[in-house]
């Protein structure tokens, strides 16, 4: 290479792109020269330290023109960290002497950072000393407000972000929308800053608590509400549900009405959230590692001082933490005492206020850990006092929590509950090798738990991964006093909200989203609302249909992109196999059964839930639903590409096989179950058992009502001889009419993971009788359900009823009973039900093999159910 100059755009390290500069310098120049310009150029920051002291890096890290990430949203301006690039795509430039020529021989990439600068370390702080030292600053009681208006001075006034013209947002959202254009959808801190995660807050329906006989079911917004006056007893809330539920949106919804410390989590290694930054918990984290290590080499292998010693520096870590987030939130009333909640939340997660807040965080460290707590109780009542005037309330949000349970002090704490029940013995905590055993070990969440609780404000945790497990290990580190509560309840949305929720946002007129890619989508919130992101960085040169089309089929792969990555995940620290087969159990299920699946113990439910299946109540109160076909579809495909359990690779493909020989329709309810068992109970030893020659759905069956209306009509005019795969609510799984319509059949299919308990198998009985349509489980009115239930009553079809044929299936089989048919007779009126019991101890039985036609797929199908049940 000739001798030219070279344009060279360096980085240092641990700050956003945006912060890169150039440097002009000669190919004949050496690593030293550049040296030289690099301190010159970046002064005075690089005052305090000399030109040998300076690391180079070279490395090829792309800046894109575009700051939309692949979902449309324009990405956080994040830091570039020399640690997180990968080992073979940076190297160290260790000879001064070092030609730059020899370095870029064909000259450097445009669009690209070349150069990534190291300081020095800074001088190890002291981390073997306690928080109250004699080095650190006391304040008397009586000067505490004085200290505290010191430090805000200190800080200066940190400027209030600019309000935003709505006509920019307008005009921008216009411009990526196009055609799509229908209304101003919320933005984030400038007019062009559009999150996928501030449109929960044009969602209607909100997570909710599960009622109970002795308490009502409540949102966020209107706990919050009920504890502006608190002093003390602030609730503590865990957000449970996976990951795109709307955790973060009620959050930030909560946000607009009342002012939220927003934390969002992160290891030591400065793992970024998808949705904000927090560089100041990135520290808090590191902060607890150090001091976990100099107790370590303080005790000695002590794990109960260590785990002591631990838990109390990390409680002192994290009041000071939320102590300097409120003082920033004190710093903005002083400069506007009206500053709203929504403008609060925003002026956290810019650079400025992250810094304002770090800066606290500094400052703050000077003071031993009785003056921080002096300092947060007065803080703490200035800002109660401000808040009640106003009828508002303060919150803190701790996001992305599951972080702190394995990924911050991983494993190295003891549960609470563990040294509390078994204090007059707690060697039984260790195992041989004086290690704590497994089932007792606890992260950062467990100290952080506590020291939130403590707090004037009401606590909110939750994460992308945080299950009920993680939930348990908050309240376990929790005082018994604290009013611990969950949110379980987030909304799900069906094919047909999908549309109406996707269609009041954007503009859809002239096109449509396809009903099997709205079934597809359905589930969670941000499996469909992907669909807008992707709408902002389609082309729309060619028709609408067709960029609609390109935004839904990237949308869906990129969702099952992110769930395949996470059961794939799963898999691999699956060791034992249970993973792979319960899953293998559950894809099987959701075709077999219409994707009812009960489980035998809160830790499988539990279990499917981290492994990405939302799951709901069934109204039969027994099983429950996974009523999230992406969900299955990409468990499916990892479990095919990790050849894990090839069995069922082997019994996916036979029932696949079995529903293209009847002609099921793949969104029919009941795939391939009820027809198959209809089929093969036709004939039962030579006599004809039941007298059906069709199955389907209302709808299937030409009624035009949508759902149990559509159920609702054809139990009324009672078609002899067709079989009703029924909606949810309606009661049985498949009902028909014979000829004489006073005598009816009904099929229930109950799917378990372990043996039926007696009182389940009892209550079944209700769930199978066609005169309970409509109906609760437990036989009283179902509100939603009235209107339905007085016509079906009206029709006189109930109470003429003769007799019914109730065929149960209960697989595998019920606890300390053997399956018997026999009589059930109503007492009051002399009716007579045939109850039928099935279950894999008699399947060969009633499954009929003699029919010639599709043998082989009854066969199949026995294989396949006790494949299921087996598992």
């Amino acid at each position: 290479m000739t001798d030219k100059c070279l344009n060279l755009f360096c980085l240092v390290d641990g700050l956003p792109t945006a912060r890169a500069f150039s440097t002009k310098i000669s190919s004949a120049d050496t690593v030293g020269d550049l040296k030289k310009l690099i301190k010159a150029e970046q002064n005075p920051a690089f005052n305090d330290i000399t030109v040998d002291q300076l690391t180079l890096w070279r490395v090829s890290i792309p800046v894109a023109d575009d700051n939309h990430d692949d979902n449309g949203e324009e990405e956080e301006d994040l830091p570039i960290l020399l640690d997180n690039v990968p080992k073979n795509d940076k190297k160290r430039l260790k000879a001064v002497t070092q030609k730059i020529t020899d370095i870029f021989d064909y000259g450097p990439a445009e669009k690209t950072i070349h150069i990534v600068v190291q300081r020095p370390p800074p001088a190890p702080a002291p981390v073997t000393a306690r928080p109250s030292t004699p080095q650190l600053k006391s304040v008397p009681n009586n000067l505490i407000e004085q200290e505290l208006a010191v430090i805000l001075e200190g800080i200066g006034h940190h400027v209030i972000t600019d309000p935003i013209d709505l006509k920019d947002v307008e005009a921008h959202q216009k411009r990526r929308l196009g055609p799509f254009f229908k209304r101003t959808l919320p933005y984030h801190r400038t007019a062009k800053e559009f999150k996928l995660v501030m449109l929960g807050l044009e969602l209607d329906k909100k997570a909710r608590t599960t009622a109970s006989e002795t308490t009502i079911s409540e949102t966020l917004l209107s706990i919050v509400e009920d504890e502006i006056s608190a002093i003390s007893g602030n609730r503590v809330v865990a957000m449970v549900a996976p990951s795109g539920s709307g955790k973060t949106a009620t959050v930030i919804d909560l946000a607009t009405k009342h002012f939220v410390i927003y934390c969002v989590c992160s290891t030591p290694r400065a793992a970024i959230s998808p949705d904000f930054n927090d560089p100041n918990f990135v520290k808090l984290a590191r902060d607890v590692e150090k001091m976990y290590a100099a107790v370590v080499d303080e005790e000695q292998g002590n794990q109960f001082a260590i785990d002591e010693k631990v838990k109390e520096r990390a409680r002192e870590r994290v009041e000071l933490e939320i102590l300097a987030r409120q003082l920033f939130l004190q710093l903005l009333f002083n400069h506007t005492p009206d500053l709203e909640p929504r403008q609060f939340f925003l002026e956290q997660t810019t650079t400025e206020g992250a810094s304002a807040i770090g800066t606290l965080v500094n400052t703050l460290q000077e003071y031993d850990a009785s003056t921080i707590e002096k300092f947060l109780k007065a803080t703490q009542t200035k800002l109660h006092i401000h808040l009640k005037n106003r009828r508002l309330g303060l919150v803190i949000a701790v996001d992305e929590a599951q972080i702190t349970e394995n990924g911050i002090l991983a494993g190295k704490l003891i549960s609470p509950s563990a040294l509390t029940g078994n204090s007059k013995n707690r060697d039984a905590i260790l195992d041989g090798k004086n290690q704590v055993l497994p089932e007792y070990r606890r992260g950062f969440l467990t100290p952080l738990s506590a020291a939130l609780s403590g707090m004037q404000a009401t606590v909110v945790i939750l994460g992308t991964a945080l299950s009920l497990q993680n939930a348990d290990h908050v309240y376990s580190a929790l005082d018994k006093t604290v009013n611990f509560t969950r949110i379980t309840d987030f909304p799900q949305f069906d094919s047909n909200e999908v549309n109406e929720m996707i269609s009041d946002l954007v503009d859809l007129s002239g096109c449509e989203i396809p009903p099997a890619k709205r079934r597809k989508l359905s589930g969670r919130a941000r499996f469909s609302l992907g669909i807008i992101n992707r709408l902002i960085v389609t082309e729309t040169q060619f028709s609408k249909q067709a960029a609609l089309n390109c935004a839904i089929d990237r949308t869906i792969e990129h969702v099952k992109r992110g769930l395949r990555d996470g059961v794939r995940a799963i898999l691999a620290s699956d060791s034992t196999g249970e993973a792979a087969r319960l899953l293998s159990r559950m894809v099987l299920a959701y075709h077999l059964q219409d994707a009812k699946i009960s489980f035998s113990s809160q830790q499988q439910s539990d279990f499917v839930d981290k492994a990405l299946c939302k799951l709901r109540q069934h109204p039969d109160g027994v099983h429950l639903i996974m009523d999230e076909p992406i969900v299955v579809d990409a468990v499916e495909e990892e479990l095919r590409a990790s050849g894990k359990d090839p069995a069922f690779t082997e019994y996916l493909d036979e029932l696949y096989q079995i529903v293209t020989n009847f002609g099921v329709a793949s969104t029919s309810k009941g795939d391939a179950l009820e027809p198959l068992v209809r089929r093969s109970l036709q004939r039962f030893n030579g006599f004809h058992l039941l007298q059906i020659n069709g199955v389907n759905t209302a709808n299937g069956f030409g009624y035009t009502n949508r759902g149990v209306a559509a159920d609702l009509a054809f139990l009324t005019e009672c078609p002899p001889n067709k079989m009703l795969i029924a909606n949810l609510g309606t009661r049985p799984d498949g009902a028909w009419f014979f000829s004489d319509k006073r005598y009816a059949g009904s099929l229930a299919i109950k799917f378990y993971s372990s043996s039926v308990p007696q009182d389940t198998h009892t209550d079944n009985e209700t769930s199978s009788d066609i005169r309970a349509c409509f109906l609760k489980k437990d036989g009283s009115p179902n509100a939603t359900l009235a209107n339905f239930r007085h016509e079906f009553e009206t029709s006189g079809i109930p109470s003429g009823l003769r007799g019914i044929l109730r065929i149960h299936i209960e697989l595998p089989d019920v606890q300390n009973g053997m399956p018997a048919t026999h009589i059930r007779t109503d007492p009051a009126t002399g009716v007579e039900d045939v109850m039928v019991y099935i279950n894999l101890s008699n399947m060969d039985d009633f499954f009929f093999e003699g029919i010639e036609e599709h043998r082989g797929d009854v066969v199949k199908l026995k294989n396949i159910i006790r494949f299921v049940c087996q598992k």
